[in-house]
């Protein structure tokens, strides 16, 4: 397995003299590609290692395997968070542009709007010039029919009001116009702040698989053939393990589910009935044990946590935002006493981390690049950890 390197965001660049509208609507573009870019590069930088046989020095003695699996662990930790970073970055990103577009399409409407009423006043202009000419008064006493006069003052007081409720449409419709562009060149300035966050999270987690391989470059040639087989000594170990425990739970009856679960140390005692659409959800996270942990990736054959979680719902039906923290807030909170399958279940503090319940006291959720997809216990380690659980 290799590792990739990761490409950070593009930068916005500068696009010269342009209006804030064209600023706007030249970033909103940009920025959709430069994402695109930028989850392919994350996508593919997971900490799994090709080693390339090299030349340690005499001067600077190998790491022992042991120090070295310990750091790469940790890499492997820190790189999680930055993914976890990465994508609410790109979630604010998506939702700035959203904003910027509503700003725009109200910009749009104010200036075709406020082109009508000038045209309007301008109409009642011209219409107010031919009917205007002498001193009301002197026309008067000149007119030899003073009905007709009448009827024109009428007339001229009638276009008169008809001027000042435009010009008053005409100022509304500006101080709006004004409103809205200075709400745009917000706008504009927190989709850079999202494009550089996210730019930031990317790299972190360039910078954690690079230092990942440059410690595994430095072991001895046997250290390097040790490690690659106790990785994968672990990994089918625990491929084994999730799927004797997806066949247990599947041969337990469900109504002595929760009974078993209730001594698992951890107080996660739920074993209710699913809906239909959970049953969905479980299952699909199921059939997905065994598949790679891959930073940024929803399937199919990687995922990281939120990607395996978020294509599970998907599955059966149900849309959810591709981030562990942003699928906490979308869904409702239950205890651990009332867990049933097919709820998210959050760890760490701040929540960088989240599975699918599947009963039992059981979840499955895409652990690292180490384990890939695989079924863990919620008991020990997890129950430390845990932060709390949704229903979708």
């Amino acid at each position: 397995m290799t590792v990739g390197r990761t490409s950070p965001p593009e930068p916005v660049s500068s696009p010269g003299r342009r209006t804030e509208e064209e600023e706007a609507a030249f970033v909103a573009t940009r920025s959709r590609r430069t994402l695109v870019r930028a989850l392919v590069g994350v996508s593919v930088a997971t900490l799994t290692i090709t080693f390339v046989p090299t030349l340690t020095s005499s001067a600077t003695p190998a790491p022992s395997l042991a120090e070295v699996t310990r750091q790469v662990d940790a890499l492997n930790e820190q790189a999680g968070k930055a993914n976890e970073d990465y994508l609410a970055a790109r979630i604010d990103v998506g939702n700035a542009q959203r904003r910027m577009s509503a700003v725009q399409g109200r910009i749009a409407r104010e200036e075709k709007n406020l082109a009508g009423v000038r045209k309007d006043i301008g109409a009642l202009a011209s219409m107010a010039y031919r009917n205007g000419g002498l001193d009301s008064s002197l026309e008067l006493l000149l007119s030899d029919d003073p009905a007709e006069f009448l009827n024109r003052s009428a007339s001229l007081d009638q276009v008169s009001r008809g001027q000042g409720a435009s010009l008053r449409k005409a100022q509304v419709s500006q101080q709006r116009l004004a409103q809205d562009k200075l709400a745009l060149a917000q706008e504009l300035g927190g989709l850079k702040a999202a494009q550089t966050s996210a730019a930031t999270a990317s790299k972190s987690i360039a910078d954690q698989v690079n230092k990942a391989k440059a410690l595994l470059s430095r072991l001895t040639a046997a250290d390097r053939a040790r490690y690659v087989a106790a990785r994968n000594a672990r990994a089918a170990s625990a491929l084994r393990a999730s799927r004797s425990a997806l066949r247990s739970l599947d041969s337990t009856p469900r109504a002595s589910r929760s009974s078993s679960s209730s001594s698992d140390g951890g107080g996660f005692t739920g074993g209710g009935s699913a809906s239909g659409r959970a049953i969905a959800a479980v299952a699909y996270a199921k059939a997905q044990v065994g598949d790679n942990y891959v930073f940024g990736a929803t399937g199919p054959g990687s995922f990281d946590c939120s990607g395996l979680t978020m294509q599970a719902w998907r599955a059966a039906g149900v849309s959810l935002p591709h981030q562990s923290r942003s699928q906490y807030s979308a869904t409702s909170r239950v205890s651990r006493s009332d867990l049933q399958p097919g709820d998210l279940v959050f760890f760490y503090s701040p929540i960088s981390h989240v599975g699918i319940y599947i009963g039992g006291g059981l979840m499955v959720h895409a652990a690292n690049p180490r384990a890939g997809v695989e079924v863990s216990s919620m008991s020990g380690y997890y129950a430390g950890v845990y932060a709390g659980a949704g229903r979708v």
